[in-house]
């Protein structure tokens, strides 16, 4: 599937007099519009964007959250501490673990191209993540989107369970959180 997207994002006054606060962009109002140019159909999402650790009690009304490190045992960490969250994104690099939804699917993404990703790609990618989830569209399928390759698919148990089932991509390594080189 082909769709077209564009992502606006506006800064949010953290601050209870509306001042600019010191963590400035940490948490944003997203509006993406995917579009579809085989039928012209358009999808409207708005969502709350928070790069943790945020300095305020936002993070816990984040609909989106990104936050830097390694791992799907640091994106589960994170989810839990905040189950209002659609999409955890955690990143390192090239490479970003996306928590997706209540049952806690997980993929591995790695940025295509060379070098480092951009400044704010990752927190992009989540945005268009969390859009492609509330218009309905298969998480599977998500993987190809913004310039990504898909390492892995982890299927997650309950954000709590200890026990988790874990299904592997053909180009994933024996550890989930490590995936190869293709």
């Amino acid at each position: 599937m082909k769709l077209l997207a564009v992502v606006s994002r506006t800064a949010v006054s953290t601050t209870a007099d509306g001042r600019t606060p010191y963590d400035r962009g940490a948490v944003v109002r997203v509006r993406t519009v995917l579009v579809n140019p085989d039928s012209g159909t358009l999808f409207v999402d708005e969502h709350v964007r928070v790069r943790a650790p945020a300095r305020n009690r936002w993070q816990v009304l984040g609909d989106v959250l990104v936050e830097p490190g390694e791992g799907a045992w640091q994106a589960d960490r994170l989810a839990v501490s905040c189950p209002g969250a659609l999409v955890v994104a955690v990143h390192h690099g090239p490479r970003c673990w996306l928590r997706l939804g209540p049952d806690g699917r997980m993929l591995v993404l790695e940025a295509g191209g060379p070098g480092q990703p951009p400044e704010g790609f990752w927190e992009t990618v989540a945005s268009l993540a969390h859009s492609w989830l509330v218009s309905g569209l298969s998480a599977s399928a998500l993987g190809s989107v913004a310039g990504c390759h898909l390492r892995a698919h982890i299927s997650s148990g309950p954000p709590c369970s200890n026990r988790r089932s874990r299904h592997r991509a053909a180009s994933a390594s024996s550890d989930p959180d490590r995936p190869t080189e293709e």
